[in-house]
């Protein structure tokens, strides 16, 4: 199902519609394995609500198994859609499964350092980008291209990491567009199903350089790419057994107690945070979007409406403050049985992580309480987890977290693909900081340099 709101999805593609001319790429077409044709770069960079790419016939999904691949073609990716990324990329158009187990599709981006496939193949690191929206062309998949309009400057700065980190390390990276074709915010079981599914796709992609289902993997996300990114790590032993999945890092963990995270912060400064998943919640569950309909009062109903025009840095900013619940005819909310049960069906805590896990959350975290991350934590160490990381630092906040927590993680992932073992068992610290640490500074050291020449066009990862 395509969910759509009329003409607030339509004024979306308006403002969306990146009318620009992609740069000529130095890819060509070809064929994979699986003798799939590659599509050479597209003459016009377009949203996803205009480019036909991503709409398949509903037929030939049903008919696919999940993460197989059901188009691809070449892209030129771009820093803020203007400074050419010197990689080669590409989008796969892949089968997944909806929270309901309908078939679905949904876009995956791949990246791969320059060169030749490295003896023993290329290890794979799958990135979840906070998305933290409700509309389309907030994708991660759109927001990669030479052309696109850069609405969502966060997503278009926080592709750096995955960048620097993978590519600069001779990995392959995949970005996902793991909220699938109705922006599916906030909804874990569906995101953490599209990036798994994600992942399949990207290995049975030669062009990848991978080792089929033996590729070493990991995956990472932070604040809102934790949604899919904790919940996969619940659920990849059941949904995915066959993925060699070494580690999982994730840093502001999102969806360890939903329903204090939206109590916390109605009524606060991220407010218009909360609204937003409610948007990407409704556009989902049929039911909720009913429910919002019928109980919410008329300010409400344009305060979430107004989600789906805008990505997260705009929709963030949107009416702070407001009292959500006060919006909501019949009492709280969070106490009414439809809301209750689409929380309990997208809250972490319901399986045990099969991989090594890295955790880390701000004390002081002033968006996502710390408490329902240190239960979790407990929870995950008390049912026998193969391994869990859990730092908990106190001079930090969730917006200064995605710096801190870079190198930490950065590392751990690294030993991970690289063969070290995880320590079994749990390890909690609870630094006072960790930017006076030697790793944080050796961590930024390999990776702002990096950064920086990716941005200006210099191969990197090539020769590692």
């Amino acid at each position: 199902m395509r969910a759509r709101w009329g003409g607030i999805r339509l004024a979306a593609v308006a403002t969306a519609a990146g009318i620009l001319v992609s740069m000529s790429a130095q890819l060509t077409a070809a064929a994979d394995t699986s003798g799939i044709r590659i599509e050479p770069v597209p003459a016009l960079t377009l949203p996803p609500e205009l480019d036909e790419f991503y709409a398949p016939p509903a037929g030939i999904v049903a008919a696919a198994a999940p993460g197989q691949v059901l188009r691809v073609r070449a892209i030129a990716p771009a820093f803020f859609g203007i400074a050419h990324l010197n990689v080669d990329a590409w989008q796969l158009l892949y089968r997944t499964t909806n929270s309901f187990g309908e078939a679905i599709a949904t876009v995956t981006t791949v990246l791969k350092p320059r060169g030749a496939r490295p003896d023993g193949g290329r290890k794979l690191l799958s990135y979840q980008i906070a998305e933290d929206s409700a509309a389309q062309y907030c994708a991660p998949s759109y927001v990669i291209q030479a052309g696109s309009i850069p609405a969502d400057y966060v997503n278009a700065a926080e592709v750096l990491i995955p960048i620097a980190a993978g590519i600069g390390q001779g990995w392959t990276v995949a970005l996902p567009d793991y909220e699938g074709p109705n922006s599916s915010y906030g909804t874990s079981k569906l995101n953490a199903q599209t990036t798994l599914d994600g992942i399949r796709a990207v290995q049975s992609f030669e062009p990848a350089q991978l080792s089929g289902v033996e590729t070493p993997t990991a995956l990472w996300g932070y604040s809102g790419g934790t949604v899919p990114s904790s919940f996969a790590a619940e659920i990849a032993q059941d949904y995915a057994p066959e993925l060699n999945i070494v580690g999982i890092a994730a840093g502001g963990v999102a969806a360890a107690d939903y329903a204090e995270a939206l109590r916390h912060n109605n009524r606060g400064l991220y407010t218009g945070l909360l609204t937003g998943v409610l948007a990407g919640m409704a556009n989902e569950y049929p039911e909720f979007r009913q429910l919002i309909r019928e109980n919410v009062d008329p300010l409400g109903q344009l305060l979430i409406g107004s989600k789906y025009i805008l990505c997260h840095p705009m929709g963030t900013a949107i009416v702070p403050f407001y009292d959500f619940f006060a919006a909501f005819r019949g009492g709280d909310p969070l106490s009414h049985p439809v809301v209750q049960r689409i929380i309990a069906e997208n809250s972490l805590g319901q399986r045990t992580p099969s991989a090594p896990v890295y955790i880390y959350h701000a004390q002081n975290d002033e968006i996502l309480p710390g408490a329902g991350v240190d239960r979790l934590v407990n929870k995950y160490c008390a049912e026998g987890a193969p391994s869990v990381t859990y730092v908990r630092e106190l001079l930090a906040e969730h917006i200064s977290g995605v710096l801190t927590h870079l190198p930490g993680a950065f590392h751990w992932l690294r030993d991970r693909l690289n063969g070290v073992p995880a320590e079994p068992g749990c390890a909690i610290t609870s630094p006072t900081t960790i930017v006076t640490d030697p790793e944080f500074s050796q961590g930024l050291s390999e990776l702002v340099p990096t950064a920086l020449q990716a941005i200006v066009g210099q191969a990197i990862g090539a020769n590692r």
